[in-house]
C-alpha cells in the first residue's frame, strides 16, 4: 500500500501543479480584463465633522474610516498606494505622494464607501480657463455613493476653519466640461449624491454625455443643474428641490434665478421619474426654444415659482426619446 500511495502522489502532483498554474494564469488574465474594462476604480472614504471640521486623524474605524487606519480626509490621500482616498479631488485625480499613479486620473469610477460631506469644487473633463484641474485626455468618469451611503457634495461646512463657505456658495459644485470635440464620446455619471448650497450644483459645458441617477439637488442659488453646451443629458430618479432658497450671507443668498433644471443649450435632455418642487425660479427652464430638446416622462413639477418655463415635450410613452 505504501508503494502504491507513493506512485500515485508522484503522478498526480505534477498534473495538479500544471492545472493550478493554468488556473492562476486564467484568473490573472480575467482580473486584468476586468480592471481594463473598469478603467481606474478607486474608493473614497467617508468623514465627519467631529471633533472639529477638517479632522484627519481619528480612532481607527470611526468617522468614515473605511480601511481602519485612523486616517480620513487629506491624511488618507497620500498614505499609500491602496487606491483609497479621503477627498474627492484626490480620488478623481492621478494621485500624489505615496499614492502617485493610483487615482482615477479622470478615467474611472470613484465609489464612495462611507457617509460624509465633501466641501470641494470638482472639475471633470478638459481644463479650460478660468478653471483649473481636469485632464488633457479625460475618459469616462463615474462618481457614485454605495447603497446606504449618504454622500453630500456640500458648499457649506459648519464651523469651517478655513473660512471657505462664502467662496464655495458663490461657485459651481461640479463642473463637467469636455471642451475638446474629440471627447464627444465620453460619459460622466453622477449617482446617489446630494449636491447642496452651491451657486450651481452642477454646470455642464463642452461635449459628451451626462447621466444623473438618483441624485438630490437642494438649496443651490442659481440652479440645481445647468447645461450650456452640446451634451446629451439623461436624468433619472432624481429630486430638484428648494433651489434658490437658503439662509446664508446676503451676498450669496438671493435667488438668481433659483431654478431646478436650467437648459440653455443641449443636444437633448431626457428626464424620467423625477420631481421638481419648491424651487424659487422655474422647476424646469428650457431656453433652447425647442420642445424636442427637453422631453419628460413621469416627471412631477410642484410648488415652484413657475413649474415649467419654455417649451417641453411631456410624454406618456416610455419610448419618448425618439
Amino acid at each position: 500500500m505504501k508503494s502504491l500511495r507513493t506512485t500515485k502522489s508522484r503522478s498526480v502532483r505534477p498534473i495538479a501543479f500544471v492545472f493550478l498554474a493554468a488556473m492562476m494564469v486564467l484568473a490573472l488574465s480575467s482580473l486584468s480584463n476586468r480592471r481594463a474594462e473598469a478603467n481606474h476604480p478607486v474608493l473614497l472614504e467617508g468623514n465627519c465633522d467631529s471633533p472639529v471640521p477638517s479632522t484627519t486623524l481619528v480612532s481607527p474605524g470611526t468617522c468614515g474610516d473605511f480601511d481602519g487606519d485612523g486616517r480620513i480626509g487629506t491624511a488618507e490621500d497620500t498614505d499609500g498606494a491602496d487606491r483609497i482616498f479621503g477627498t474627492l479631488n484626490a480620488a478623481i485625480g492621478p494621485g500624489t505622494g505615496a499614492a502617485a499613479g493610483t487615482g482615477a486620473n479622470y478615467n474611472g469610477t470613484i465609489l464612495i464607501v462611507g457617509s460624509g460631506r465633501y466641501a470641494e469644487q470638482v472639475l471633470i473633463g478638459f481644463p479650460t480657463a478660468p478653471f483649473q484641474g481636469g485632464s488633457i485626455n479625460p475618459g469616462n468618469v463615474t462618481i457614485e455613493a454605495a447603497p446606504g451611503v449618504i454622500a453630500n457634495i456640500d458648499a457649506v461646512l459648519q464651523g469651517d476653519p478655513a473660512g471657505g463657505n462664502t467662496t464655495r456658495m458663490d461657485s459651481t459644485g461640479i463642473i463637467i466640461n469636455y471642451a475638446n470635440s474629440t471627447h464627444s464620446d465620453r460619459t460622466v455619471t453622477l449617482r446617489n449624491l446630494g449636491i447642496r448650497n452651491w451657486s450651481q450644483g452642477v454646470g455642464i459645458g463642452g461635449f459628451g454625455s451626462v447621466v444623473v441617477d438618483n441624485c438630490r439637488f437642494e438649496n443651490n442659488r442659481t440652479a440645481g443643474l445647468r447645461s450650456t453646451s452640446s451634451v446629451n443629458l439623461v436624468i433619472t430618479n432624481s429630486q430638484f428641490s428648494n433651489n434658490g432658497h437658503r439662509v446664508a450671507p446676503s451676498n450669496v443668498n438671493t435667488p438668481n434665478a433659483g431654478d431646478g433644471l436650467w437648459v440653455e443649450s443641449a443636444n437633448g435632455v431626457r428626464v424620467f421619474n423625477s420631481t421638481f418642487s419648491n424651487n424659487a425660479g422655474a422647476g424646469i427652464r428650457n431656453d433652447t426654444g425647442s420642445a424636442s430638446k427637453v422631453k419628460l416622462f413621469k416627471v412631477g413639477t410642484f410648488l415652484n415659482g413657475t413649474d415649467i418655463v419654455g417649451p417641453v415635450t411631456i410624454s406618456a410613452d416610455p419610448n419618448y426619446s425618439n
